[in-house]
């Protein structure tokens, strides 16, 4: 088996093979960070919840006249329990998603700079729109806000990303 690894290993291309290691060392170098250094501190996630937070019951007030956020998490439609905004929905997995499969593509710091500011803003504006659209969907008790919840906003901004990564990595595919 480990003989049919190697094989397979020298047969893949060598940018590839750069892509490869780089992902498997910011993996490594990302979680080791996140998980004995920043959570533990709960940063960036507190931060991060906090902006998605304000900037959900913000959106909120456009529709409904009365919004509150209680204990930093919870937001409250009319008075009306509707979403809470864990850590886990803050979307900071997506952003070091995107944002390492930037790292790992070699190109110039501009388009870098570019991608990563862009791309990071839309996917933070994107998870407050899915916030906003699920807290409505609960606050009317639709049925389909937990179909929504687990499957078809995670689907909307997945795809999203995807398509970044296309349009970041297409000039380096007509380079190679």
């Amino acid at each position: 088996m480990i003989q049919s690894f190697k094989k397979f290993y020298h047969e893949l291309p060598v940018n590839l093979k750069r892509f490869l290691i780089r992902g498997a060392i910011l993996f490594i170098a990302w979680s080791l960070l996140y998980n004995l250094l920043l959570k533990p501190k709960e940063v960036p996630d507190r931060q991060l919840t906090h902006i998605i937070v304000i900037a959900t019951s913000k959106v909120l007030t456009w529709f409904y006249p009365v919004v509150d956020v209680k204990n930093d998490s919870i937001i409250y439609i009319n008075n009306k329990d509707v979403i809470q905004i864990a850590p886990a929905c803050n979307g900071l997995e997506l952003l070091v998603l995107y944002l390492g499969f930037l790292l790992c593509i070699p190109t110039n710091k501009k388009r870098f700079w570019t991608f990563a500011v862009s791309g990071t803003i839309i996917v933070t504006i994107l998870n407050v729109i899915r916030c906003v659209g699920l807290a409505a969907m609960f606050y009317h008790k639709h049925a389909m806000a937990d179909f929504a919840h687990h499957y078809l906003f995670k689907l909307a901004i997945y795809a999203v990303i995807f398509y970044m990564w296309v349009l970041y990595s297409r000039k380096y595919m007509q380079n190679a």
